[in-house]
């Protein structure tokens, strides 16, 4: 029998992208005829229970707008070689007398079924345009390409399609097969398995009633996001704050890029890049979808509107995507030397795979189930679920040869990699894995495409806390209720056909049904490689240590033995980790109340405490020893709700205190106050910190530690506590010299910022230097603005959101902004007022972000004496000028400098190391 001639569909993704492509001139030199535009409308007829269809028979009646009607009968799937079709012209314009002319395929029809029992099934009506291309001796085209826009209905509901058809039409097809191939590869087109008529039912199936088609409508409508005017009242000097944050990922990817970077390290920063991603998602992107408090305020002043930021996120985040992908291939290629590969089904042998497979068999196979994507009663719609694999496969059935979707949730608690038996260092993903041995769950077949997602929630916490009979069980139900949030993206592998992906958009929609902003097309994502790349941070490697950073070793300040209680009666202490050991300091502080009897009471915030903890370790054994511990354990720190209800329970069951939460707002103090009986009195002792009480962040993260007995930051830390725990509201305000939020400290940074532009003004020294993790707060923004065209100098080392534009000539021209990166994150914050030549400093936990500032409870502390201060200078000006950092220029670009002498961190490592070996 001879072979069919070949065809290849493709979808396509819009009108516009319909046009840019009949525009297009064809790859491989190709010349194409003069388009030619028709319209037919096809009718396909079948029983009300499918009986035809089922059998594998088609049958179809063609009006064109030529007037000519063909009816056509096709047994068996289209381009099979067992295809037999019945082509049949008619005179009849209505489907009922088309099938009932005596014509070969009337014939051959009423042979199968009577041809009474048949009724309009689908209707589907195409605007086509055709070319026709490479044409033989006899000026015959081989190639034809058709361009289709159809409008599908059926039973009141409707939609509208887009496809590219290339059909071979004489020779042996192989020119179609490479003119095929071109156009995938410079068009970014992807095959379509199955027929247009799978695809418009698929469509149907799962669209709710008719309407226009979101491919027809414009991206604002599409989104369900009106741009309203751009203000020309928004000054220029603000920056997006969402593009800020992934510009961030940005220069963390960077590092994962750079081969001066260790190879694993390149893998854990990348794995770093798509966890945070995937948070940006989770918080950003689903509160830009349901107008968040926090993002509305803090984008207030870049003139953008919704829509433009979401174009402007999706741009960056294409972007980002294709880095990650590349950085990823490229850091896997370089492993190889190293004996580690990261290898495909395909390249296994006969025994490897068969030893994989009963591997899959008995591992993976029994914790696995299809959850079939239909509308049907009895099998309800699955949940998606949020940051973990799955695979949708697209089965056709054996009976009624219609195609149906299921999804396939992969184990969370299966290893990502697989090692392939006899070959050490080679492993294998579990979804190639899983995909490659389908038929294990399928035994029946009719497989026709495989293909990986991952949906990601929004990442919001549904908590009623004034409601609220006990805080700790809300926040700990409302945790477990968070992977049920709706759908923010869709990240798929790129070779999965447009009509899978409607159908998981379709799913993701039915899930909220009163959604004000719809999932659509552009949240789907495609990933070229492996998806979830958080995974390489996990992937085994050798014991080489060329492949990690050099060991370091933090310094340990303190020398054995001696008491830092005592230490503190002498003087103020400063520690910056991780270059000064966390453990060795922090930890220390804490287990030396815990265990000194004359220790009466130990108060502390808690945010982001960690899985184990040997503060709370401390804490517990504290309360166990008679002393009064009351914790202040911020349930709601995003991400980590679960450990701290864990911890918040421990606490309680071994005697202490702990206050879980103030409603509307979020502890993000650091402090800690240590009551100590002596001589018959009480003294107390503070630790306040810029970062968490974690030893895990104490050995990754830069922060600062301030101890102190002074009795002015002492009164004011007990003040406090006393209202953190004695009431329900933020407290109002400190009186001896440290500066709370959320009432107190935004009109005081304000006010100290004027001052500098007073200063400034009168001829005296002003200069404002800082080092924090976000500005984005517009009064304090606006601030800096007015001192630098004042005449202040504003240096900041910023690492993540800045939303200050520098140099904008007479506004921001004095403004010098950049970004440092590395080893470890930055996580400090310092504040620096020259005060006409009697500077004041500021460390704590608050950054200058709306947040911080104005809904959270943040500590800043003054730094008074002359040996903390300079140390502060030091630390500055190493960040300032360092010379790997990226600089913000006015463009809202960052450039990383390129000095060649060591960067911060680097000289803060060798700082400690020097002070270990007394060097």
């Amino acid at each position: 029998m001879k072979r069919p001639l070949p065809t290849f569909r493709y979808e396509v993704r819009s009108a516009r992208h319909l046009d840019e492509l009949v525009a297009s001139p064809l790859p491989l030199g190709m010349v194409a005829g003069d388009a030619r535009r028709s319209q037919h409308r096809d009718l396909y007829l079948d029983t009300s229970h499918d009986t035809l269809r089922r059998r594998n028979i088609t049958c179809r009646f063609r009006l064109r707008s030529d007037d000519t009607r063909i009816l056509s009968v096709r047994i068996g799937s289209a381009g099979s070689p067992s295809e037999v079709r019945f082509d049949s012209a008619v005179r009849s314009a209505e489907a009922g007398g088309a099938v009932a002319e005596a014509t070969a395929a009337g014939r051959r029809l009423s042979a199968l079924i009577d041809p009474a029992l048949l009724v309009v099934r689908l209707d589907i009506e195409t605007e086509r345009i055709t070319r026709i291309a490479d044409f033989d001796w006899l000026r015959r085209p081989r190639v034809e390409i058709h361009y289709d826009r159809s409008v599908i209905r059926r039973n009141g509901a409707s939609g509208t399609m887009y496809q590219m058809c290339v059909h071979a039409r004489r020779g042996d097809g192989a020119t179609t097969e490479r003119l095929a191939t071109a156009l995938e590869q410079t068009q970014q087109l992807r095959r379509e398995s199955g027929d247009s008529r799978d695809r418009a039912e698929l469509m149907l199936r799962w669209k709710q009633g008719g309407g226009v088609d979101d491919n027809d409508r414009s991206p604002e409508e599409a989104s369900g996001v009106h741009a309203g005017p751009r203000s020309p009242g928004n000054p220029v000097e603000f920056l997006n704050p969402e593009i800020g944050l992934l510009d961030f990922q940005g220069r963390v990817l960077a590092l994962a890029e750079s081969a001066d970077t260790p190879l694993r390290e390149r893998l854990r920063f990348l794995s770093i890049v798509s966890s945070n991603i995937d948070e940006f998602f989770m918080i950003r992107i689903a509160g830009l979808r349901r107008a968040a408090r926090e993002q509305s305020e803090e984008q207030c002043d870049d003139g953008l509107s919704r829509t433009e930021q979401l174009r402007l996120i999706a741009e960056r985040m294409s972007n980002l995507a294709e880095r990650q992908a590349r950085c990823a291939e490229a850091c896997l290629r370089e492993l190889e030397p190293f004996g580690v590969r990261v290898v495909r089904w395909k390249s296994l042998d006969a025994a490897q795979r068969a030893s994989l497979r009963e591997e899959c068999r008995e591992e993976i196979h029994p914790g696995l189930t299809p959850m079939a994507m239909t509308l049907s009663p009895g099998h309800p719609l699955p949940h998606l679920p949020h940051l973990t694999l799955a695979l949708a496969v697209v089965q056709r059935d054996n009976v009624t040869h219609r195609l149906h979707l299921a999804e396939l949730e992969l184990p969370a608690d299966s290893p990502r990699f697989l090692p392939v038996p006899g070959s050490s260092g080679d492993y294998i993903a579990i979804e190639e894995v899983v995909r490659s041995n389908i038929d294990l769950l399928y035994p029946a077949g009719g497989i026709e495409g495989v293909y990986v997602f991952r949906v990601t929630r929004g990442g919001e916490l549904s908590l009623d806390e004034e409601s609220a009979e006990d805080l700790i069980d809300a926040v700990a139900d409302a945790t477990e209720r968070r992977s049920s949030n709706p759908a923010v993206r869709v990240e798929v592998e790129r070779e999965m056909p447009g009509f899978v992906r409607d159908l998981l958009l379709g799913n993701l929609r039915r899930e909220d049904p009163g959604a004000s902003v719809e999932l659509d097309a552009s949240d789907i994502h495609e990933i070229d490689g492996l998806l979830d790349l958080r995974c390489l941070s996990d992937l085994e490697l050798p014991d080489n240590p060329t492949l990690r950073y050099p060991p370091f070793q933090p310094a340990e300040p303190l020398p054995e033995g001696q008491s830092l209680l005592d230490a503190l009666r002498e003087s103020d202490m400063l520690f910056h980790h991780p270059f000064d050991s966390f453990d060795g300091t922090v930890v220390r502080f804490l287990r030396e109340a815990s265990e000194d009897p004359e220790v009466t009471t130990i108060k502390i915030t808690l945010y982001r405490i960690g899985n184990s903890s040997p503060v709370v370790d401390a804490l517990i054994d504290a309360a166990r020893n008679g002393k009064k511990v009351v914790a202040f354990v911020e349930l709601k720190a995003r991400f980590d709700e679960g450990h701290n209800v864990r911890w918040a329970r421990k606490l309680e069951k071994a005697g202490g205190h702990v206050i879980s939460g103030l409603v509307g707002y979020k502890n993000h103090a650091k402090a800690l106050l240590v009551v100590r009986r002596e001589n018959g009195k009480l003294r107390s002792y503070v630790h306040v910190g810029t970062g968490n009480y974690n030893s895990r962040s104490g050995m990754e993260y830069t922060d600062l530690s301030l101890f102190s007995s002074r009795d002015e930051l002492t009164a004011d830390v007990a003040d406090l506590f006393n209202a953190l725990t004695g009431g329900s509201l933020p407290p109002m305000g400190l009186s001896r010299g440290s500066l709370v939020a959320p009432h107190q400290m935004p009109d005081s940074i304000v006010a100290l910022i004027d001052r500098e532009a007073a200063h400034a003004r009168a001829g005296r020294p002003a200069r404002i230097t800082a080092k924090l993790n976000g500005l984005s707060d517009a009064a304090v923004v606006r601030a800096l603005l007015r001192a630098s065209a004042d005449g202040a100098i504003v240096e900041l080392a910023c690492r993540g959101i800045c939303t200050l534009r520098p140099g904008v000539p007479g506004r921001s021209d004095r403004v010098r902004v950049s970004s440092v990166v590395g080893r470890f994150l930055e996580h400090s914050r310092i504040y620096r007022f020259e005060n006409g030549g009697s500077p004041i400093y500021f460390v704590g936990s608050a950054d200058l972000r709306h947040r911080n500032l104005r809904r959270r409870v943040e500590l800043l502390v003054r730094v008074v004496e002359t040996k903390q201060q300079e140390e502060l200078d030091r630390i500055l000006d190493l960040y300032i000028n360092d010379a790997t950092a990226w600089e913000l220029g006015a463009d809202g670009a960052y450039v990383q400098r390129r000095g060649g002498t060591l960067g911060a961190q680097e000289a803060l490592m060798h700082g400690a190391v020097s002070a270990q070996s007394g060097t």
